[in-house]
C-alpha cells in the first residue's frame, strides 16, 4: 500500500471510494481526467493514487486544480478551466498512440425523437455501446402530438407524390394500434383473471405487458421512439462514423446532434469523427464497404 500524508489522504479523498485498500473506484472526476489517468497508470510503475497526486494533482499544466477546486455555480470558469485541461489531455491521449485509451472514458446520453429504424441503426452498435429502448412491450405508442401520430416524416418522402400514401398508411396501422388497446386490454383481463394475492399494480402491469406485446406488429419503422446510450469513447467515435456514412438524412442529422453534445462531455475522444485527418476517410472507406 502507499504511504500517503494525511494531507494527501485529505486531497485524495473526494475523488476515491477508499483510501486503504487495493480495490477501489474513482469518483467525482471529468471522463477526460479518468481516461489520462488510466493511460498514464498503465506506463507507470506507481499505484493509481501516487500517479494521481504526483503526476495531476501537482501539476499546474494540467489544470486539474482549477477543474476540481471550482465553485458549481461558476459557470464561465468552470468552462474555462475544462478547456485547459481537455487540451493537456488530448496531448497526452495523442502521445500515446493507442485507440484503446479512448475506452478509458465514457457518457451517457439519451437519443429522442428518432425513427424505429435509426434506432435499431445505433443499435447495432453492440460492442463499447449499450443502448436501452423505449419499449414497445411495455409502453402504448398512441399518443399524439398536435393531432398527429408520432411517426417520421422524412422531408424527402413529404415532398414526394408519395407523401399521402406515406401518411395514410402510417395513420391506418397507428388508428387500428390505438382502437385494439382497450379491445385485447379486456381480452386479457376475461383470459387471465386478477387473482387474489396479485396487487391491482401488478395485475394492471401484467395485463398491460401482454397487450402491447401483441398490438406492437402495427407500429411502422417510422414509429417514433426514445433510446438511452452509454458508451465508451472509442465507440462513440466509431458510432459516429457509421452514422455519418448513412444514406439516410435522420441518422446523418441524429450523428451530428450527438458529435455536438458528446463535444460537451468527452471531446478528447471524440473530435477525430469528422474530421478531415481521420474522419472523413473512414467515412467513405464504410460507405464503400456496406
Amino acid at each position: 500500500m502507499d504511504e500517503l500524508t494525511t494531507e494527501e489522504k485529505e486531497i485524495l479523498k473526494p475523488f476515491m471510494t477508499n483510501l486503504d485498500k487495493p480495490i477501489f473506484c474513482l469518483v467525482n472526476l471529468p471522463e477526460v481526467v479518468k481516461g489520462a489517468l488510466f493511460a498514464r497508470y498503465s506506463r507507470s510503475p506507481n499505484s493509481l493514487r501516487r500517479v494521481l497526486i504526483d503526476e495531476f494533482i501537482k501539476e499546474p499544466e494540467t489544470g486539474f486544480g482549477d477543474l476540481v477546486n471550482l465553485d458549481a455555480k461558476d459557470t464561465h470558469n468552470q468552462i474555462v478551466a475544462i478547456n485547459k485541461a481537455e487540451k493537456f489531455y488530448e496531448r497526452m491521449l495523442i502521445g500515446y498512440g493507442d485507440d484503446s485509451v479512448a475506452e478509458l472514458g465514457g457518457a451517457h446520453m439519451a437519443v429522442e425523437q428518432v425513427s424505429q429504424i435509426a434506432a435499431k441503426f445505433i443499435e447495432s452498435s453492440r460492442i463499447g455501446i449499450s443502448p436501452l429502448e423505449k419499449s414497445t412491450r411495455y409502453v402504448w405508442f398512441d399518443k399524439k402530438i398536435d393531432g398527429k401520430y408520432m411517426y417520421y416524416r422524412p422531408k424527402k418522402l413529404m415532398d414526394s407524390k408519395l407523401a399521402d400514401l406515406y401518411v395514410e398508411t402510417c395513420n391506418l396501422l397507428f388508428n387500428t394500434y390505438s382502437k385494439l388497446i382497450p379491445k385485447m386490454t379486456v381480452f386479457f383481463k376475461e383470459l387471465y383473471p386478477k387473482e387474489p394475492d396479485i396487487s391491482e399494480r401488478g395485475y394492471e402491469s401484467t395485463i398491460r405487458a401482454k397487450a402491447c406485446d401483441v398490438l406492437r406488429v402495427f407500429l411502422p419503422a417510422a414509429t417514433i421512439t426514445n433510446l438511452g446510450l452509454f458508451g465508451n469513447g472509442r465507440a462513440f467515435e466509431y458510432l459516429l462514423l457509421k452514422m455519418y456514412s448513412s444514406e439516410l438524412d435522420e441518422i446523418r442529422d441524429a450523428a451530428a446532434c450527438m458529435h455536438e453534445e458528446l463535444n460537451k462531455t468527452i471531446p478528447s475522444f471524440v473530435r477525430r469523427s469528422n474530421d478531415e485527418m481521420f474522419g472523413l476517410s473512414h467515412q467513405e472507406f464504410l460507405k464503400e464497404t456496406n
